[in-house]
């Protein structure tokens, strides 16, 4: 019963992979982010991903398994993202989705204790962090061009150390598993980097 449920968890796992790193999965992040490049970009990004495993959940003739945003509460919290099988209905899938920027957290320094409190506390099957990071300079230019008055740039780092701390954070985690997507990079309005981490446990 075990094997088939991480069977089970692994293939939600390789197919949540799968459509973050496919080119159409780019192309419309790229679109969010011209859309959407004043506002902190969690619910959009994480939509993309719900609407794209819906749409492998049909394609694959899957009809009893479908995935759903702020669903189901537990202990009177709502779950970010889950996938439910309608079979079993009380075993879904809870999966928490956060987005940030590269200074938030001390430089993701003391991220560990988001991590603790979603992965942990909450007893999620799977955290996927995004990190978005660009240069400073080209998104003041556009933002000036703009009138824009947001300056998400202020959560910006000044350097990279931000990413050794977050997989600092990670690891204070023993029993799961990371994995750490290769780079996104979009182009639209201006160059952008979208940094995907997941953990699962083992």
């Amino acid at each position: 019963m075990e094997n088939g449920i991480n069977m089970v968890k692994n293939e939600y796992i390789n197919t949540i992979t799968d459509i973050i790193n496919s080119e159409c999965f780019r192309r419309e992040l790229n679109n969010i982010n011209n859309s959407y490049s004043n506002l902190k970009q969690e619910g959009l990004i994480r939509n993309l991903i719900l609407e794209k495993l819906n749409y492998h959940f049909i394609s694959a003739g899957l009809n009893n398994i479908k995935a759903f945003a702020e669903h189901p509460r537990v202990r009177g919290m709502r779950i970010d993202l889950s996938i439910i099988n309608c079979e079993k209905i009380e075993k879904p899938f809870k999966i928490e989705f956060k987005y940030q920027f590269s200074k938030d957290n001390n430089n993701l320094k003391d991220y560990w204790k988001v991590i603790n409190k979603d992965f942990e506390i909450r007893i999620s099957d799977l955290f996927i962090l995004v990190i978005s990071d660009w240069e400073t300079n080209n998104k003041k230019e556009f933002d000036e061009k703009w009138g824009i008055t947001s300056n998400l740039s202020r959560y910006i780092s000044k350097d990279d150390e931000w990413k050794k701390n977050i997989v600092q954070s990670f690891k204070k985690f023993e029993n799961a598993k990371l994995i750490e997507l290769k780079k996104i990079e979009i182009s639209q309005p201006y160059k952008t980097d979208y940094y995907f981490y997941i953990l699962s446990r083992k």
